[in-house]
């Protein structure tokens, strides 16, 4: 192909620095897109394993990598400019970059001479290519190549030769774009879209609020009680496909001349919201095997359900620091039949209601507990062995304070260790 008989018709200097990768990145984004979303599945995966380990949950798991991807391939989308800068000093670090090439253009082919380097390109071989306002841009897909041109430094003849000679030309010089944004107007409805970006960007805001009815709606299908209320927010994710379409389409849009930047902003905000929230699934929560209340049953005293919802926190320490070795255990029976658990406690005379509490008892009931008149309360003092009575003398003592509330059918036991003082 390199005959000496062929003649060169033109010769043309390309400067590359980072300033043009940067600028390089916006008309061919794919090319670094598909690199860095490659290495975010990578990473990603990687997460993933350790959400896979500490949740057991294949359909968590599963929800937690793809909502994860979707957030990495839109950051990653917005972000090329910067990753191709980074790509062009990382260039730099293994060796030296030609940033001042020579190319020869012949009737065939083209001639790329660089300090370091030398390579032919068949014209035939040019996948694309591209004219902006600055800049020629040729895409060389057998070597992974963009063939870079300053229009500052072709001839009127050059430039005329790249827009005659290569197959798949798009013009991006702003005043062709514009005729192009005209015609994209005809061909579309633009009172259509506006209505879709107008509906997109009122979903998008909604979206968190539709969210939370979500989760009320499906807490009443699976119910969850106490601190494992977080079982439930993965809901939150099924919402994100809404704003996440408000960034896509405005992205879109915006670039044939709509104004949609308000779609972008509200997407971004919701989907990042709707993220979060919904990450509070992976958070432990504290339910314990049920069987777990039998410890409890000589101390409570009562005909105990067979099943329930149990959930066991271990604080350490209360607010008041007089109260240490704090834990709290919450049976929740609101699927149960507490027929008997409810006599019981009314032919109990260790449980009493409420308001028939004495006020020097009630330093005995922890904040969280107090403010029920309706509810049976108990207080058992363990280092005494006595119900609902007051200690003759100050010291440490080892109490349980127990309430039953009959409308949200709970059971509820606070044991600490208490400093009183008579």
């Amino acid at each position: 192909m390199e005959n000496e008989n062929n003649k060169c018709l033109y010769k043309c200097e390309s400067i590359i620095d980072v300033n043009e990768y940067k600028k390089m990145a916006r008309y061919f984004p794919k090319r670094m897109y598909l690199t860095y979303v490659k290495r975010s599945a990578f990473l990603n995966l990687i997460l993933t394993a350790i959400i896979a380990i500490a949740t057991q949950s294949l359909l968590f798991t599963l929800e937690f990598f793809v909502v994860s991807q979707i957030i990495y391939m839109i950051v990653i989308n917005f972000r090329l400019e910067y990753y191709a800068e980074q790509g062009f000093y990382a260039l730099e670090k293994q060796g030296p970059v030609d940033k001042k090439i020579e190319t020869e253009f012949y009737e065939d082919y083209l001639i790329r001479k660089g300090e370091t380097i030398s390579f032919t390109v068949k014209y035939s071989d040019i996948s694309k290519c591209i004219e902006t306002d600055t800049n020629f841009y040729l895409e060389y897909g057998i070597k992974n190549v963009i063939i870079i041109f300053q229009k500052a430094s072709c001839s009127e003849e050059i430039m005329e030769f790249i827009r005659k000679t290569f197959a798949n030309f798009e013009s991006h010089v702003q005043g062709k774009t514009k005729v192009k944004k005209e015609k994209s107007e005809k061909k579309n409805n633009p009172y259509l879209i506006k209505l879709v970006l107008l509906v997109l960007f009122i979903a998008s805001i909604a979206s968190l609020w539709g969210a939370l009815y979500s989760v009320s709606l499906v807490n009443t299908l699976i119910p969850q009680y106490g601190f494992n209320f977080t079982k439930n927010l993965w809901v939150f994710w099924c919402w994100l496909p809404v704003p996440i379409s408000s960034i896509i389409l405005g992205k879109k849009y915006k670039k044939e001349g709509f104004k949609c930047t308000k779609n972008i902003v509200a997407g971004y905000i919701m989907a990042v919201l709707l993220f979060m929230y919904g990450a509070f699934v992976f958070f432990p929560t504290h339910e314990q095997d049920y069987s777990k209340i039998n410890e409890y049953k000589e101390i409570i005293n009562l005909e105990l359900p067979s099943n329930g919802v149990l959930e066991i926190q271990d604080w350490d320490t209360y607010i008041d620091e007089d109260i240490t070795e704090y834990v709290t255990i919450n049976a929740y029976y609101a699927e149960e039949d507490v027929t008997l658990l409810e006599k019981s406690i009314e032919n109990n005379p260790n449980w009493i209601l409420g308001n028939k509490i004495t006020s020097d008892l009630k330093v005995f009931i922890p904040i969280l507990l107090q403010g029920a008149d309706s509810a049976y309360y108990s207080i058992y003092n363990k280092t005494t062995n006595e119900y609902n009575t007051i200690p003759e003398e100050s010291g440490d003592y080892k109490i349980y304070a127990m309430r039953y509330d009959k409308v949200n059918k709970k059971l509820e036991i606070h044991e600490f260790r208490i400093a009183y003082s008579k």
